[in-house]
């Protein structure tokens, strides 16, 4: 297969990701004894009339959004007794950006759902939950930390607008945060006592200012970074890019590539010039900033599997002559079936730290 396909290809990526990170899809796992199984929701009519009223609120909070609404709100719906996970398997079909949990999720449930969110992120899922005080130090799960939520007359828990805050995060722009986000239709919600130690503890939390209640700083309830993790992990924004990039490179280069053409150096090479150019039209984009972008065959862990296989075949000489060779010349080296690509960018980020000073004269 030659460049001009999979470039082509690949451009549509990036379009894509652009687009998405515009304007996100939602999943809600719902349970009620009717309209159970799983429904795509564009507009207010396309919901299930016979759901429970609770749920139907949900759902409609789900769709305000932020600056842009979801584009789609999956809804699974589950029987009361099923467990959690029966309404999570039923969206695996369908691509989201952020999930929420019933409007009366138990804790014990939060933390299956989290545990589940967790898991499937380790294969091709971009899920990121929305969980009314689940402490998961991961950034697929979001730590939505608040009480007294009033609105209308009535007050809500955290559980019971996880699906308002999922809609929010989904229509945030790829060239914005959902920092301070207003929800203008509160009236209230219960003080955080120190709001700068609940956002350091990964939770997203509720502000009352005085004119109107906004979110706290969108940060994931991410809090300890190994060794070699970056610290973007901690910001919703950031992570919602990273995945989308990952998401559409890998499965773009899987469709159009893999197992098509020989593992050659040349067909590497004309692999890292369309990845290259995909990297290049998202900084374009502004999903990456400008110039931070690169695309490598990875000597490192070239020199690793080649010493591997050396070893594990006990030849000591091939050993000693890969240990030997440049980065350049490992490039070059056979690596059998196996790729190995290195790409770098850096997400664009958005203005959340002012620094003002006024000087009076």
């Amino acid at each position: 297969m030659g460049l001009p396909e999979l470039s082509f290809s690949l451009r549509k990526a990036a379009q894509t990701v652009a687009a998405r990170v515009s304007a996100g899809n939602v999943a809600l796992i719902l349970r009620d004894a009717k309209a159970n199984g799983v429904h795509a929701i564009y507009r207010e009519s396309d919901i299930p009339t016979e759901l429970g009223a609770a749920n139907i609120a949900a759902v409609k909070r789900a769709m305000v959004g932020y600056i842009n609404k979801p584009v789609v709100v999956y809804i699974s719906v589950i029987a009361a007794d099923a467990a959690i996970s029966t309404g999570f398997s039923a969206l695996a079909a369908y691509s989201y950006d952020y999930l929420a949990g019933p409007v009366d999720i138990t804790a014990e449930d939060a933390e299956a759902l989290g545990g589940l969110v967790k898991e499937q992120r380790k294969k091709r899922y971009i899920g990121k939950a929305v969980l009314p005080e689940t402490a998961g130090d991961n950034e697929g799960v979001i730590n939505f930390s608040a009480s007294g939520i009033k609105a209308g007359g009535e007050t809500f828990t955290a559980a019971q607008y996880a699906s308002r805050i999922a809609g929010i995060l989904a229509g945030t722009p790829v060239d914005c945060s959902a920092t301070y986000a207003a929800l203008t239709e509160l009236t209230g919600v219960t003080a955080v006592e120190n709001a700068d130690a609940a956002v350091d503890a990964g939770k997203l939390i509720l502000l009352d200012d005085g004119r109107q209640v906004k979110l706290g700083r969108a940060v994931t309830s991410k809090t300890t970074l190994a060794e070699g993790e970056p610290a973007l992990l901690k910001k919703i924004k950031l992570v919602s890019a990273v995945d989308l990039i990952r998401y559409y490179c890998i499965t773009t280069v899987e469709d159009e590539y893999l197992g098509k053409c020989g593992n050659t150096y040349d067909n590497k090479c004309i692999l890292l010039t369309a990845l290259r150019d995909y990297l290049s039209d998202l900084e374009a984009q502004s999903v990456l900033v400008a110039g931070s972008s690169s695309a490598e065959l990875d000597a490192e862990a070239i020199r690793a599997y080649l010493l591997k296989a050396a070893n594990e075949a006990g030849d000591t000489t091939a050993a000693t002559r890969i240990k030997k060779l440049t980065d350049d010349e490992l490039r070059k080296e056979d690596t059998g079936s196996h790729v190995f690509l290195l790409l770098c960018g850096r997400v664009q980020d958005a203005m959340e730290d002012f620094h003002i000073v006024l000087e009076a004269q």
